[in-house]
């Protein structure tokens, strides 16, 4: 798609140098924005366009979207699976993201200051991934899907808690969600779960029982939905149509 091709960025924790050494990455996902989606090829069952590759033991994640996509929410649905306003985030600021191939087009992009979240979204790339660790046989998969649960379910804390918040590197948000909380005893568990996450990205194991600790975070945050802790209360019915419509 060379002739189409304005730029490519490297997103999520591939391409964080903050990182600890020795941590484990699995995954590797590119943004690869092109002049026209005519030219991608599209699966029967979506418009939206992105490839899935096997390289090296890694996955790669190949999503293609257009400049206009990202002018508004509604033109991004029609291009992406990902929440809006945490991909215009990620692609709009340096620190988020590594330009690979291309121009660098950030100016391209609408400015992030005046951002209104779609919380429910957003805690949804959470949910996603920790029933995902739920539903996985293999049990290495599993421990990855969740500690992925973890980091993006701190990743909405961190836009829930400040909406001023600009960043989407794993070790800044766990960092930033720790003053945030300083305060608040009822988040302390989850700077808990980030720690296990941490440790099984370094090492490959879990300090905790995976099954207890997986158990333990999904009663967590229903119990956080059912009180309204989280950005909004949830009673059973409500919470049952929010996972199936999610």
């Amino acid at each position: 798609y060379s002739d189409s091709i304005i730029a490519i960025y490297g997103i999520g924790s591939y391409f964080e140098d903050s990182l600890p050494s020795g941590w484990i990455k699995n995954d590797i996902d590119l943004l690869i924005i092109v002049k026209s989606l005519e030219e991608i090829p599209k699966q029967d069952w979506t418009d939206v366009r992105y490839e899935v590759r096997e390289i090296d033991k890694h996955r790669i994640w190949l999503g293609f979207n257009t400049i206009k996509a990202y002018q508004n929410r509604e033109n991004f649905r029609k291009e992406s699976f990902s929440n809006y306003e945490w991909s215009l985030i990620e692609l709009k600021h340096p620190t988020n993201s590594k330009l690979l191939f291309g121009n660098d087009i950030r100016d391209q992009f609408p400015g992030t200051n005046d951002l209104r979240f779609d919380y429910d979204d957003v805690l949804a790339r959470g949910l996603y991934h920790l029933e995902k660790s739920l539903s996985e046989r293999d049990l290495k998969k599993s421990k990855q899907e969740f500690s992925k649960a973890i980091f993006k379910t701190i990743s909405y804390l961190c836009f829930f808690l400040d909406s001023s918040y600009r960043n989407t590197n794993i070790i800044d948000n766990g960092i930033y969600l720790k003053k945030l909380i300083k305060e608040v005893s009822i988040f302390d568990k989850i700077i808990k779960y980030f720690e296990e996450a941490l440790i099984f990205r370094i090492t490959g194991q879990y300090k905790s029982e995976f099954n207890v600790l997986r158990m333990d975070i999904v009663s967590y945050l229903f119990t956080m939905l059912k009180k309204g802790t989280l950005h909004r209360q949830m009673n059973y019915q409500d919470l049952k149509k929010y996972l199936a419509s999610s």
